[in-house]
């Protein structure tokens, strides 16, 4: 029997469920580690995360539900309270419980582990003389980022960037557009008592430091937005075509990083077969979201860094300081529907709730989705993330290759005759990427030789179709945006 025949839908090991078949303690004769860190990583990472599910008894890999007799499960039970108890700090809430098995003549069992969230991070756990942190990056339990235990501490602590009240007081005058705001999205009145509700300002009229961030005349730093319309594909261009910064309230950054982007966008119609089609660039709504996003879930402890906005031929992208909460690192992930980023600002996030720029649920990258269904896998927008940042991309749906990837060799054109055989192999292969005389070599089948060097690259460099960085060594070589595309 498989897991998803005893329950339906549960078919995949992600963030908040894992399987595992039959766990045990002390160590391995063959290796000498400690056969119990496995699965107490998935429960501290559990407890670090979002909570979870482990369920024992089952297979990961093929599903297949092994089971427990009676009293294999109680000695699992047994075994998993004492190390729980011995080996993770602080005490974490959980229960265990079981599924009945009824195949054969005896009963047998599934345990499932069931963790809560720790509200007081983050969990470690005792690796012999080592101490492990670790979190959920979908299936699997990693080590956490520095940036990921800073955040847990100050999650821990209740103590995030804007939740702390100041000594500044409330004066309705400096947040007219908040209150106008309101009430053109909702057609009601805001309240003083809202406001203290979400603690934008405590009973004493102390605003948070949150709440400064929306003030009419806010114009530091940490809500600063830098956007930049690039010429080709890459950054490898000295031209830039426009560039501007921005520092106010959080309003006016979400206004002004939208209006750059609509106005270096195309947004038209054409005429076909007696109808108007409309075409555009990005979707009003995915640019909204997007940056609604960025600003929401960005890392306002991370001052002198910005949101920062970068247009290309191919596609729009947009990156805010910080890691995603709750997620280690993600490499150009196409489902963002399932991506739901855990608060790191719940004022700032209650105040765009209330204004009807964002929705409790999470939907903004539903709503992405939504608006690239359809378009084709190469116009898919995708969410990358490291232990610093997060970037939403947006494919430019008037490009017609949708979006170059880094690792692709597109077919590639110039302005003027090329000499050599193998030019516009290299041009192509070296089009978005640096590569060495050797990689280049490599790629086309032939030796590195000086003459190749010299001869085949050189010509290209000083024809100005290569651009050489001879600060790397080896020297790299990228194609010039300005004279090559696609």
């Amino acid at each position: 029997m498989l897991l998803e025949d005893l329950i339906p839908g549960l078919n995949i090991e992600d963030t908040r469920n894992e399987f595992k078949g039959i766990i045990e303690e002390g160590k391995s004769e063959d290796s000498g580690k400690v056969k119990e860190i496995g699965w107490l990583k998935t429960i501290a990472a559990f407890a670090n995360t979002d909570g979870g599910t482990l369920y024992i008894g089952v297979e990961n890999k093929s599903h297949t539900i092994v089971s427990l007799d009676h009293d294999t499960a109680d000695k699992i039970v047994l075994m998993i309270h004492r190390q729980i108890k011995q080996r993770l700090e602080p005490s974490i809430k959980y229960k265990i419980d079981s599924i009945a098995i009824n195949e054969t003549s005896q009963t047998r069992y599934i345990l499932k582990i069931i963790v809560e969230q720790s509200k007081l991070l983050p969990v470690t756990l005792h690796e012999e003389n080592l101490l492990g942190i670790y979190v959920r990056n979908y299936g699997n339990s990693v080590l956490a980022t520095p940036e990921q235990i800073r955040d847990m501490v100050l999650l821990s602590d209740n103590n995030p960037f804007d939740q702390p009240f100041t000594d500044e007081k409330f004066e309705i005058s400096e947040f007219s557009k908040l209150f106008s705001l309101y009430h053109e999205r909702t057609g009601i009145e805001l309240t003083e008592k809202a406001l203290i509700s979400i603690g934008f300002m405590n009973n004493e009229k102390n605003l948070s430091k949150g709440a400064l961030l929306f003030k009419d005349n806010y114009e530091e730093e940490r809500t600063r937005i830098t956007c930049t319309l690039w010429p080709e594909l890459t950054k490898g261009s000295s031209l830039i075509l426009a560039s501007e910064d921005f520092s106010g309230n959080i309003f006016d950054s979400i206004t002004f990083a939208t209006r750059f982007i609509q106005n270096h966008s195309v947004n038209g119609f054409k005429k076909e077969a007696n109808q108007r089609v409309d075409y555009f660039s990005y979707p009003a709504r995915s640019v909204t979201e997007g940056i609604v996003n960025a600003v929401a879930h960005r890392n306002y402890f991370m001052n002198g860094s910005q949101i920062e906005i970068n247009m290309f031929k191919d596609r729009l992208e947009i990156t805010s300081p910080g890691a995603l909460l709750g997620v280690k690192e993600l490499k150009k992930e196409k489902n963002i529907s399932s991506i739901i980023p855990r608060r790191r600002n719940e004022v700032i996030c209650s105040v765009l709730e209330y204004c009807r720029y964002m929705e409790s649920k999470g939907s903004g990258f539903d709503k992405i989705e939504q608006d690239y269904t359809g378009k084709g896998e190469a116009f898919k927008p995708y969410i990358s993330s490291t232990g610093n940042s997060f970037t939403l991309v947006l494919p430019n749906l008037t490009f017609n290759y949708g979006i170059i990837d880094e690792d692709s060799v597109p077919e590639v054109h110039v302005e003027g005759l090329l000499n050599g055989k193998n030019d516009l192999k290299i041009l192509s292969y070296c089009f978005k990427k640096e590569h060495s005389a050797k990689e280049i070599a490599d790629y086309l089948g032939i030796k590195p030789s000086t003459y190749f060097r010299t001869e085949t690259l050189g010509n290209l460099v000083a024809a100005g179709y290569l651009l050489e960085n001879k600060t790397e060594t080896p020297v790299k070589y990228l194609s010039n945006p300005s004279k090559v595309y696609v």
